[in-house]
């Protein structure tokens, strides 16, 4: 007995150094670099055979044979601070995350942390900020807040707020949730007032004591409300396993099955929850904010969610793209509701500013009173024109907001644009000619904006919510 032990000791002893000097021999890193040669060679390979020009074959085809005699190798990445990095040996045709965040000067350690030297899996991602999400609240401060390699404070830690986009995002209403706890809180009677008691600023909404104190509801109001979207895991689509969060919500681009379609062959293996690419984006469509928005229908009362009825065809046509208009809304918006029309053809950030969606520091518990754009804030009312502020300096503060569209134009000292009834800058709003012309941020079109002074619109200049506006303007019933 003791004899067999003894050899089943020895076995399993010579297994793991067999095994040790195989995984010396052979790293996963090697494997991860000859799948994406051997992937890279295939799209190659597809291409080729629907190419005609001669010329463009044979570029492609040395393409394919530098492919073919290329062997694995360390990458080492040398950041401006000397730090070495090594994250792109294994992660080979990972994209680069955004112009603005070029991977040899700020690396991936600053935002994902773990250890970017090692070659070692396990060990290169511990103490990953997020895991594979940097951009969830709770660590964004680590990461999207950090200090880069050249020494530079990112996106906190500035001496203007604007710039601090990490310390603004987590007093939004979207973070906070705070706009459902009062709300609810009200119907049930708990409060007189959308002031919610003891709430405190930077404090989210999921983690209040007591949100619809201790009703029936309020374990459903705790699990479908307050720990989707932007604060927790929660499915943004039926059957997605989505676990972005934070920041990665509206600047990751993502997929109805929220899977990555990218060229970094290791990234291709991961489960659901992650972008498209490896990349950051401010162009951000509507297809991306209906993630969260206009999926149906809550029930304050039952505290159940609805699916709108027409969620299949509205998943099928995000891979197919608006045919028209028409389809368009559909799309866009729950049937039944009321919008206008420019509503419809531009996409959600082309009216909604950075400090409706990322905060502006306050902590708002109502949609209304957090929201910053009116409609009077482009078309003015019967009684005024908009408001508006000529460019008098490069350090205007309407040159932080960073336009990735490369067809919108550039702005310049001197230049008119709008700023809302808040003071926000409108910078996508240019006065040119007699006429002001909107910039859609994503599709790069442009329209005309018409005013309400000298045309025959009725309003009461004191009426501006958008349900005002929706009275008569509205495109609900091109809905089939």
């Amino acid at each position: 007995m003791m004899e067999k032990k003894l050899f089943l000791a020895t076995l399993l002893l010579v297994l793991v150094v067999v095994l040790g000097l195989w995984q010396e021999h052979n790293p996963s890193w090697v494997q991860y670099q000859n799948n994406y040669f051997a992937e890279q060679k295939t799209i190659l390979q597809t291409k080729l055979e629907t190419i005609q020009d001669e010329k463009k074959k044979t570029v492609m085809q040395k393409e394919m044979n530098d492919l073919e005699n290329r062997q694995p190798e360390i990458v080492n990445l040398v950041l401006p601070n000397g730090e070495v990095e090594r994250c792109k040996t294994c992660h080979i045709g990972i994209e680069e995350i955004s112009p603005s965040h070029p991977s040899n000067t700020f690396g991936c350690a600053v935002c994902h942390g773990g250890n970017p030297a090692s070659l070692d899996k396990q060990t290169a991602h511990e103490h990953m900020l997020g895991v594979a999400h940097p951009g969830s609240l709770e660590v964004a401060s680590l990461s999207c807040g950090s200090t880069g390699p050249n020494g530079e404070a990112c996106h906190s830690q500035n001496h203007e707020q604007a710039k601090n986009e990490v310390d603004l995002v987590k007093t939004s209403i979207m973070s906070t949730k705070a706009g459902e706890l009062s709300s609810v809180r009200m119907m049930f009677g708990l409060d007189k007032t959308k002031d919610v008691p003891k709430l405190k600023k930077n404090e989210v909404a999921i983690h209040y004591s007591n949100p619809i104190a201790g009703l029936a509801q309020e374990k459903g109001f705790q699990d479908s409300c307050l720990s989707m979207c932007h604060q927790g895991g929660g499915g943004l689509l039926p059957g997605s396993q989505n676990t972005a969060r934070g920041c990665e919500v509206c600047h990751v681009l993502t997929n109805p099955q929220q899977t990555y379609q990218g060229s970094d062959s290791v990234m291709k293996g991961f489960e659901a929850g992650h972008g498209m690419t490896h990349q950051l984006t401010t162009q951000i469509p509507y297809t991306q904010c209906n993630q969260c928005h206009n999926q149906g229908i809550h029930d304050p009362i039952q505290m159940q969610f609805s699916n709108r009825p027409d969620l299949a065809k509205v998943v099928k046509d995000w891979k197919n793209g608006d045919k028209d208009w028409a389809n368009r809304l559909a799309n866009y918006y729950l049937p039944g509701e009321l919008f206008a029309k420019c509503e419809v053809s531009l996409d959600c950030i082309d009216c909604h500013t950075r400090q409706d969606v990322m905060g502006d520091g306050k902590m708002w518990t109502s949609q209304y009173d957090a929201v910053h754009i009116q409609c009077m804030d482009c078309h003015g009312s019967t009684t005024s024109p908009p408001l508006t502020k000529t460019i008098k300096s490069a350090d205007d503060p309407a040159f932080d907001e960073k336009i990735s569209n490369p067809v919108f134009p550039e702005l310049k000292v001197g230049e008119q644009i709008m700023v809302t009834k808040k003071g926000e800058e409108l910078t996508f709003l240019r006065h040119q000619g007699q006429d002001w012309i909107i910039y859609s941020r994503v599709k790069g079109e442009h329209f005309k904006i018409p005013l309400v002074q000298g045309s025959s619109c009725k309003q009461n200049p004191q009426e501006q919510n958008a349900d005002s506006c929706h009275k008569c303007h509205t495109g609900s019933d091109l809905y089939k």
